[in-house]
């Protein structure tokens, strides 16, 4: 017996996918965060994870600064790459990244798509939410621990900057025999098989006065290359590809790989039952890892990507080559149909919202239900007062300039645009004005057309929230992402005569009955996409304190931004607060102006 447990001790700790998962080895105390868990002097976390092995401290430094890249196009690089340096991390591991802006006259923040910030809510990267934008010529450090195993990214809060080319990839792993579906593949090697789906423009976004709902991209780019990206596989074994739709606009991708079938196994970082399919969607923010068996006739294949929405008409292509394949007759002979027969523009592609968990849940009785109505809005017709207002001045509505400006409307939540407040709310709670703020539901209170929408919470609520897409001011979808948290994906519909769909409507087919629920397995996703005269029903259990947005970014290009903060208050050490940068004079552009 005790050559038994020698021997299996000795093979974990050679498994080629090992992590630090326990977490017994997590650091307590605060100031912990930044000091360093571990006496190996190597600072590389992109290493096989273990058992029993103590977390380590990953640190990255990236310089973010416009640059001319070699076709002559300008661009926001990070390092001078795009995309930025991936970052590879063991779960449990503590990731500081100190970020510099040098970017004259633009302020900015990384956000760190899909980290759940377990303890550290003040490092999820929302100016003026959980912190100060980054000036020009000043460094912010970001320390937080890899909580979560899964597929995730980072980005410029800004779209416009992430559109000029601020994300990369954020890999987090663990010990193989934790994962789910290790069964499936041989291989995951995310720094080979990691696919990073962006958009390209041809104008410099950042800065940009034009109206840029009106900017479309002119490509699609995957890991940086508009030209083909290669993955090199060996017959007849099986790999596991990390998707990343990182498109900061509306635009969902389709992805599927010529005589292939893919097989997914997670979504948004979660597993899920493995499904085959022959295509796969991600909306934008989503992430799906999926497996491919290499047990066609040795060769090369297409890997091919096309894009939706503001992206219909776009396409990328990468390759999928087999070892001792001479690929160059790919690259000579791009227009030849490789793809089977059947597989065409019809064939259903399927998307994380239409998977389900491996694990089947239950849920308290005890629910806030929330709903939220979402529409395109014309102008409003008064007058706008352009006015500072104080005192002296009798109080009048006050309509700031991009509802005027936009002539097909702006897309606003039960009729009210956020307004991002006047001090970092988590960081500073007391020096938010009350009249800024209105709770969701009761938004008619508010005379201001755009507010704080907050919903108030605690620890141990369970919320669920309906998103109506009511589809009267157009025929958009929406895709919304959910900061610090996973969302339990109970249903998605649409209005079943093809009419648009109303909050009452809504409310009314719910209490007949006729909306159902998978309450069973649903998917859990940081990622949803709200179908145009449709809904979406999520259900989120708060088990930790912050400030987190629930937004859809894209509606806000070159509008007003279109979210709602589920506030969950926190107290944070003082030691916290002060260590962290201050905003000084700054404040939101439409707050100065209000």
């Amino acid at each position: 017996m005790k050559v038994f447990i020698f021997c299996l001790f000795i093979f974990i700790n050679i498994s080629n996918n090992g992590k630090a998962s326990l977490e017994s080895f997590a650091p307590m105390a605060t100031n912990l965060l930044f000091e360093d868990t571990t006496k190996n002097t190597d600072r590389s976390c992109h290493r096989p994870c273990k058992f029993n092995v103590k977390p380590r401290r990953c640190q990255y430094k990236i310089n973010i600064e416009p640059s001319i890249m070699e076709d002559g196009t300008p661009a926001l690089t990070m390092n001078g790459l795009i995309p930025g340096p991936p970052i590879v991390a063991c779960v449990n591991d503590i990731i500081i990244v100190e970020v510099t802006n040098r970017i004259p006259g633009q302020d900015l923040a990384i956000h760190w798509y899909g980290i759940e910030q377990k303890g550290t809510p003040y490092m999820d990267g929302v100016p003026m939410i959980t912190q100060c934008p980054i000036s020009y010529g000043m460094t912010y450090k970001y320390a937080f621990r890899a909580s979560s195993p899964g597929t995730f990214f980072y980005h410029a809060d800004s779209v416009t900057h992430q559109s000029d080319g601020l994300y990369g990839s954020l890999i987090v792993n663990q010990p193989q025999p934790l994962e789910a579906h290790s069964n499936l593949y041989d291989y995951d090697r995310s720094e080979e098989t990691t696919v990073l789906i962006a958009a390209k423009f041809d104008h410099f976004i950042t800065g940009n006065l034009e109206d840029l709902s009106r900017l479309k991209p002119y490509s699609l780019i995957v890991n940086g290359n508009e030209e083909s990206s290669k993955f090199f596989v060996l017959p007849d074994y099986a790999y596991r590809l990390r998707l990343i739709n990182a498109i900061a606009i509306e635009c969902p991708i389709v992805m599927s790989i010529d005589k292939h079938d893919v097989v997914i196994i997670a979504t948004d970082g979660e597993p899920v039952k493995p499904v085959s399919t022959r295509k796969v969607q991600l909306y934008p923010g989503e992430r799906m890892d999926v497996v491919v068996r290499a047990d066609q006739p040795s060769n090369g294949y297409w890997i091919r990507i096309s894009g939706q929405g503001v992206c219909g008409g776009l396409s990328s292509k990468s390759m999928l080559i087999y070892s001792g394949f001479n690929y160059t007759s790919m690259l000579q002979n791009q227009d030849e149909k490789l793809q089977d027969t059947e597989l065409d523009e019809n064939t259903p592609a399927l998307n994380g919202q239409a998977l389900e968990s491996i694990r089947d849940d239950s849920f308290s009785s005890d629910i806030k239900s929330i709903y939220l109505s979402i529409d395109r809005k014309k102008p409003v017709k008064e007058e706008n007062d352009f006015r500072y207002i104080s005192d002296a001045i009798p109080k009048k509505a006050y309509y700031p300039a991009p509802l005027f400006l936009q002539d097909k409307g702006v897309v606003q939540i039960n009729e009210k645009s956020f307004l991002y407040p006047n001090a970092p709310i988590l960081l500073k709670p007391r020096e938010i004005k009350d009249n800024l703020i209105c709770n969701v539901g009761d938004e008619s209170k508010q005379l201001e057309i755009q507010c704080i929408q907050t919903v108030e919470a605690v620890v141990g609520d369970m919320l669920e929230i309906a998103l109506i897409n009511e589809g009267n001011g157009s025929d958009e979808s929406y895709t919304f992402h959910m900061h610090g948290f996973g969302m339990k994906v109970l249903a998605t519909g649409h209005s079943q005569d093809g009419n648009p769909l109303t909050k009452e409507k809504f409310i009314q087919l719910d209490k007949e009955g006729k909306l159902m629920r998978n309450l069973q397995s649903p998917p859990i996703k940081d990622t949803i996409s709200v179908p145009n005269k449709g809904f979406v029903i999520v259900r989120i259990k708060l088990n930790r304190g912050g400030s987190w947005l629930l937004e859809c970014r894209a509606c806000s290009v070159s509008s007003l931004p279109t979210a709602v903060l589920i506030n969950v208050p926190q107290a944070l050490p003082t030691s916290i607060v002060d260590s962290l940068p201050k905003c000084g004079s700054y404040r939101p552009p439409d707050v100065l102006l209000n």
